[in-house]
């Protein structure tokens, strides 16, 4: 066997000039490093951290910035990146730590994204994109788009969200009074859970009465408690009952109408029913983005899966206008083409571009688009026109109304109306509208729409390789957060990739 004789350890001392010969000039993160100026992160955030206490220098605002760039560019988990920051040369170089230095705690990551808060994570967005802006690019016209994105959730069916609310009263009874929580069944009926899969039909129909049953009779002790902790979690619990359960002649059922804005898991609240087309529903949240045509995220707001794309529109353009430029024109879907959208922008100086809803008529008679308006009054398509009009103050439009006579000798009576005469509704908006119908008639439009399109491939780029795909956490706000660094990972990607690009290089 072979043995050392006086063997001494060597001592291995490096200094920062080791990087030099480790980190390869052409890596993602080395461009990312060279073209971002990322020394404002520490004074931004400075108020965020006493002044009297020192902290290690792993726990720097900055090096926690640079940690969460790299985290999203490689969809790591928060143990994934305490990991590679402790034994990836490169990462460690990136986001400042000495190479002989132990990494952070992976706790830490967390704690950073929820100190700095969606608002202070925002602002580091638009200065970031700011020196985008200051490189060239990022200005100019944008096209805006909404995706949607799963919730970290499994979805409960009625008698599990039922159950969920249960389990919810009875551990905060547990604090509150113990006795109580005890004579109720305790742990059993707190963590009880129902073999649904195992039911047939009428036994899930009788599991249902037995669980409302018992959720009411919980209910009942909760309420005498007089706590305010226990009768937050009572408000939950009427919240889902209200929301699923009703009786009919007496008899306990699933509630059959569609209840809006329905709380679906109460692990994550702010999650809910959404759809992305008539046959594709989806549970969780909207990443609504505006992005410039050349390839830049200059804005993203996280909303709930119900909400209608459409209504952020104004939202997205005045935070970017406020914090960076202002975009010359829009470009979006349907959804973006409301009359109330067009004026909007109109007011704010911007061109809004998008597809008008086609008029559609719920009765199967003629729809509006068949009626020929202007400003003095409306033709029927059998070629019957009225000046006869009422103006409402309140909503701001203008209804015309056919009479009786001529409507009961038109040979269209039948195809047109069940009443007795026609009435046509012109929006306050009506000439914007115009106007926008006669510009997608043009071929500006088609190439307007045609650049639009561009924005599918970025939103499939920040779900597909940066983890946008589903929620990382639970509650908007911290949804906020992951859309926000998502957008600045893409970004600071595009720049250091577009500046290093020989189309670039040719364009200087």
């Amino acid at each position: 066997m072979f043995h050392l004789q006086n063997h001494h350890q060597a001592t291995f001392v490096y200094g920062p000039e080791i990087y030099e010969k480790l980190v390869p000039e052409d890596h993602i993160l080395c461009r990312i490093n060279k073209q971002v100026d990322f020394s404002f992160v520490n004074e931004a955030c400075k108020d965020l951290y006493s002044q009297n206490q020192g902290r290690p220098v792993i726990y720097l605002p900055e090096i926690m910035f640079r940690s969460a760039i790299v985290q999203y560019l490689n969809d790591y988990s928060d143990r994934d990146m305490e990991e590679a920051a402790r034994y990836n040369i490169i990462i460690k170089w990136f986001i400042g730590i000495p190479i002989e230095d132990h990494s952070y705690d992976h706790s830490a990551l967390g704690d950073f994204r929820d100190r700095l808060g969606e608002n202070r994570w925002k602002k580091l967005f638009f200065v970031i994109l700011k020196q985008i802006e200051d490189a060239g690019f990022a200005k100019g016209n944008q096209s805006t788009d909404a995706t949607h994105v799963i919730a970290n959730i499994a979805i409960p069916g009625t008698i599990g969200l039922i159950r969920q609310g249960i389990k919810a009263i009875m551990e905060e009874i547990e604090t509150v009074d113990p006795k109580l929580f005890e004579e109720r069944g305790g742990k059993k009926t707190a963590d009880k859970k129902e073999k649904l899969h195992t039911m047939k039909l009428e036994e899930k129909k009788k599991k249902l009465v037995e669980v409302v049953e018992e959720a009411r009779a919980i209910r009942g002790k909760a309420e005498k408690l007089e706590s305010p902790s226990v009768n937050k979690k009572i408000e939950q619990l009427n919240q889902i009952l209200n929301e699923n359960i009703e009786e009919k002649n007496g008899k306990v059922q699933k509630k059959k109408e569609h209840v809006k804005d329905k709380l679906v898991n109460i692990v994550d609240k702010d999650a809910r029913h959404g759809a992305k087309s008539d046959s594709k529903p989806f549970t969780g949240y909207k990443a609504n983005i505006m992005k410039s045509d050349d390839g830049f995220v200059t804005n993203i707001i996280g909303t709930a899966g119900n909400t209608y794309d459409g209504n952020i529109l104004v939202p997205l353009v005045d935070e970017k206008t406020k914090n960076s430029s202002k975009p010359p024109k829009i470009a979006g879907d349907t959804h973006y083409g409301s009359a109330e959208n067009r004026y909007q922008m109109s007011l704010r100086g911007i061109t809004i571009v998008a597809p008008i809803k086609e008029d559609f008529n719920p009765t199967g008679l003629l729809s509006q688009e068949k009626f020929v308006l202007d400003k003095t009054g409306v033709t029927c398509p059998a070629g019957n026109r009225t000046m006869i009009s009422n103006y409402n103050e309140k909503e701001g439009t203008t209804i015309f109304y056919f009479k009786k006579e001529i409507c009961k000798q038109c040979s269209l009576k039948d195809q047109c109306t069940k009443q007795e005469g026609r009435t046509i509704t012109i929006g306050k908006h009506h000439e914007l509208v115009m106007e926008a119908k006669e510009y997608n008639k043009t071929q500006a439009f088609k190439d307007d729409m045609k650049e639009r399109a561009h924005i599918e491939p970025k939103n499939a780029e920040m779900k597909r390789f940066h983890g946008m795909a589903r929620a990382r956490y639970w509650g908007l706000p911290k949804v906020n957060v992951q859309f926000i660094i998502t957008a600045i990972v893409v970004n600071v990607k595009r720049l250091a990739n577009v500046i290093g690009s020989v189309c670039y290089l040719k364009t200087c």
